[in-house]
């Protein structure tokens, strides 16, 4: 800890400021205010890997190697286990770049490395270590090992000792020469020990039986150690130094991408396209759920018959309905309860907003969605039911949607576009850590992610638009801006034509859509959106509580130039003719008796006027209350009703006895956890200067 500390305190604020905002989590509140302090954070092997993510293919194998160096590993022992010269352009790259995320630092004439061994316990399939395994030896054998390797001790502790030893066995020129001093069936049985490789649970390089008998002459000289398992060991340096030719693997070139040239024109068009009829099939699923019940699944999710019920209903193909409740879900758009899925509170603030404003909601909501609704249909899964989320495939989506993105907006140039089918590979290249933790599901989350993104406009043709890009460069009013340009402000207006029928060019604004949502019929809500206004249609608008002068006047003010044709007047004057003529009342049960009298007196007494009572006919008075609340009432006013069936039987009351209601389900604690803060990197760093 104390030499990244003292690398740390190297550095100027600026080095600081980039350092800390690429590793986040050395920012999470109380940030550290010392070099010590963030020393302690950078070293945390969770840190570490959270680092490891941030690299490519050839940062991450030059961080391997050093990692099986250690301490004090230099350019040129790093060069030669790479195969590449010392000066090669790539290798400079990747020590730069491991030494800004502070996974290396400059230790000894060389790099500290020896942190790393939490991430690559067995780098290169190698053993452990010559420090790990010397630490069981007693001082008399360190002493006794050194004499053989010419290393003084004069008044050095264990620690001390160990050091010169692991520094002793570091260089190859020296274990190549102790090992030529060796009998010749000794350098064939340690030379095939240092060729095999170290796999999970099969005791990582080690020679098995009697160590004693084997190998005495290389376990007198630290060749190979015993261990706590009754077995000797080779320690990682000296099977390098033994692995004659032995070359790391380095991949400083990517995967080629298949680029084609495109239209930026169409690229654009497609794009504003198909923003388009997402926002309106937001508009239609959303109108769907709110029509009526959409129930859920018992053991959690939505069902695939509600799912494609949903889709003929709302007019969507089943793959934008299945993406559209993802999206609004995630978004909070929408609630789940035992008796289904329905809008929340928020969706109405979003439907009152700007198209643009709708869109770029949508984008940051996928952004983050715990979910891949669009990936082909994993063989393994036991449903394709939808609003089913995983916590760990959330944390793999997000990571690779921004990783597909940035990715594609890097390697293309404007006007050339790519396929899916290399993809995986080039991603896969340019962060394994994360590509690796989606495992064989990579190929699958990267064509669901690629499909997606097409459909919210942030690709188009196989290449990222404007809107994508501007997003990747965090630019938000770019961002704005350029969502605007895709999707212009609502329309206000609508055009109504002969045959009944509405028509909206562009987005219909919040107040418009409801008006025609309310009384018309859709029809359409992709390019124009039309409606078409029927009987059955002004019916309803006049249910929900609107008069025909009331409807006629709003159609009026929102009609384009004013117009409303003929046919659309008389059809609404029509139906108000018609409205009313038979109505429905309510009435919770009937009262009946042969006593005219007696049911004037229930009529008129004061006692029972909750109950809204109405003369039907001289022996019948509808009550506005069920029956149960109807009789209690007549009871208590001192009168004696008995309960019948529908058929006119009487209804046996039989008293049942009285239960406890279940104890209601506690909330779960897991989700209560609040999300950590993390401070400017700017702040951070001028702190860590001033405390120097």
């Amino acid at each position: 800890m104390h030499s990244v500390a003292a690398y740390l305190r190297t550095l100027t604020q600026e080095q600081l400021t980039s350092l800390v905002a690429d590793r986040r989590d050395a920012a999470i509140e109380p940030a550290p205010t010392t070099a010590d302090e963030l020393a302690v954070r950078l070293l945390h092997p969770s840190s570490m890997a959270a680092a490891c993510a941030l690299l490519t293919l050839p940062e991450l194998q030059v961080c391997e190697v050093a990692a099986a160096l250690g301490d004090g590993c230099t350019l040129t022992r790093l060069a030669t286990l790479l195969g590449v010269p010392e000066g090669d352009a790539d290798l400079v790259a990747a020590l730069r770049r491991l030494t800004e995320l502070a996974l290396i630092w400059p230790y000894a004439d060389g790099f500290a490395a020896a942190h790393l061994s939490p991430l690559w316990p067995h780098p290169l399939n190698l053993g452990p270590g010559a420090a790990d395994l010397l630490a069981t030896w007693n001082m008399n054998r360190l002493r006794k090992l050194a004499k053989v390797y010419g290393v003084s001790v004069t008044g050095w502790g264990k620690d001390t000792l160990i050091v010169a030893l692991v520094g002793w066995l570091a260089r190859p020129e020296n274990v190549r020469r102790l090992v030529a001093q060796a009998p010749a069936d000794v350098r064939a049985r340690l030379t095939a020990l240092a060729s095999r490789q170290a796999r999970p649970f099969d005791g990582r390089g080690m020679t098995f039986g009697s160590a004693g008998v084997a190998l005495p002459w290389a376990a007198e000289r630290g060749l190979v150690v015993g261990s706590a398992w009754g077995v000797e060991e080779m320690p990682r340096e000296v099977a390098l130094a033994l692995r004659e030719g032995y070359v790391a693997a380095f991949d400083p070139q990517p995967p080629a991408v298949s680029i084609m040239r495109v239209e930026p024109e169409g690229v654009e068009r497609e794009a504003a396209a198909a923003a388009s009829e997402t926002l309106a099939a937001v508009a239609a699923i959303a109108a769907t759920i709110s029509g009526g019940s959409v129930p859920l699944l018992k053991t959690g999710g939505l069902g695939v018959r509600e799912l494609r019920r949903m889709a003929k209903s709302s007019g969507q193909d089943e793959d934008r309905t299945r993406l559209t409740i993802e999206l609004l879900a995630a978004g909070g758009l929408t609630e789940a309860s035992d008796t289904g899925l329905a809008l929340s509170g928020a969706y109405d603030a979003f439907a009152a907003a700007e198209p643009a404003d709708q869109l770029l909601d949508i984008v940051e909501t996928w952004l983050a969605m715990p979910a891949c609704p669009l990936a082909p249909a994993n063989s393994t899964a036991v449903s394709s039911r939808a609003l089913y989320w995983d916590k760990d495939e959330e944390m793999i989506l997000t990571g690779l949607r921004a990783l597909t993105l940035r990715t594609l907006a890097d390697v293309l140039p404007e006007g050339h576009a790519t396929d899916a089918s290399m993809l995986a590979d080039r991603l896969a290249w340019q962060s394994p850590v994360l590509t690796d933790q989606a495992d064989e599901d990579l190929q699958r989350y990267v064509t669901g992610i690629w499909r997606e993104a097409h459909r919210l406009g942030l690709l188009a043709h196989g290449t990222a638009t404007s809107l994508c890009r501007s997003l990747l460069n965090s630019d938000a009013d770019a961002t704005h801006r350029q969502a605007q340009a895709m999707l212009p402000r609502s329309c206000g207006m609508v055009l109504l034509q002969n045959d009944l029928t509405a028509v909206v060019t562009g987005t219909p604004s919040a107040n418009l859509l409801a008006l025609l949502d309310g009384s018309a019929t859709p029809e359409s809500r992709s390019g124009a959106w039309t409606w078409r206004f029927s009987p059955s249609s002004i019916r309803g608008a006049l249910d929900a509580g609107k008069t025909p002068a009331d409807l006629l006047a709003r159609i009026t003010e929102v009609a384009d130039g004013g117009l409303v044709p003929q046919t659309l007047t008389y059809l609404i004057k029509d139906v108000a003719r018609r409205y009313g003529r038979v109505q429905v009342r309510p009435a919770g049960c009937c009262l009946c008796s042969d006593d005219e009298t007696l049911l004037t007196e229930l009529l008129n007494t004061r006692s029972l006027q909750a109950l809204q009572l109405v003369q039907l006919a001289p022996t019948v008075l509808a009550s506005a209350k069920t029956p149960a609340e109807t009789l209690a009432a007549l009871r208590a006013a001192g009168h004696a009703p008995a309960s019948l069936h529908l058929d006119g039987s009487l209804a046996l009351e039989i008293p049942q006895g009285r239960r406890a209601d279940p104890s209601p389900t506690g909330p779960d604690s897991g989700d209560m956890f609040p999300l950590p803060r993390l401070s400017d990197p700017v702040d951070v760093a001028r702190t860590l200067v001033g405390n120097r």
